[in-house]
């Protein structure tokens, strides 16, 4: 299937993360920093004819603390009416996650770096019903530490890279493939991990 992005909450991402690629494209073109809800951006999926997976929220993390809890919800309700997509998500909060109803083909995930909350992160399953998929997204890998990170109830892993480059060890990428492997969860692991081995692999 195709993929896209729907991006219906704009502005500047309220995350400070040093590596954020979002933050280089609002600074470079001097987009609009103000966060808002765009909604003639709900309806750029009547244009989407074809089943097709949909990153939400590319360029934003909607469960921030500082996003409008009624923007995400409002998101969420729309997509009811595309059954036909496959809706991916991913936040730095989890915690947020059970605030809201996801329909069953939202697929849903969060970032780990290495760097906070690491603890509160190896639950993350435990935060919404078994229907949805869970993923960890694991970029950039900034320490050791996501090695140990719970994975077992997990239902996809993508591992990604730093710009302007990698600052991960091979062999930390070696680990979470390994007990990915072991637990028989697919991995995608992003052209900029400049990792040898190549693993595009999507849940069933």
């Amino acid at each position: 299937s195709q993929g896209y992005t729907w991006n219906p909450i704009k502005g500047y991402c309220p995350h400070d993360c040093p590596y954020c690629y979002a933050h280089r494209l609002y600074n470079r073109f001097g987009w609009d920093k103000t966060l808002r809800f765009d909604f003639p951006e709900l309806y750029r999926l009547d244009t989407i004819k074809e089943p097709s997976r949909i990153f939400v929220g590319s360029m934003i993390d909607i469960y921030h603390d500082s996003i409008v809890e009624r923007w995400t919800r409002t998101i969420i309700v729309i997509s009811r009416d595309y059954p036909q997509h496959t809706f991916i998500t991913l936040t730095k909060f989890p915690e947020n996650l059970c605030e809201f109803n996801f329909p069953e083909n939202w697929w849903i995930g969060i970032t780990v770096d290495g760097t906070t909350n690491i603890e509160y992160r190896l639950h993350l399953a435990d935060y919404f019903m078994g229907k949805n998929k869970r993923f960890i997204s694991f970029e950039p890998i900034l320490n050791a530490s996501v090695t140990q990170i719970g994975i077992k109830y997990m239902d996809w892993i993508i591992i990604g890279g730093k710009f302007p480059g990698p600052v991960h060890k091979k062999e930390w990428i070696d680990d979470i493939i390994r007990r990915a492997d072991d637990f028989g969860i697919p991995i995608f692991i992003k052209d900029n991990a400049n990792y040898s081995i190549e693993r595009k692999e999507f849940p069933a």
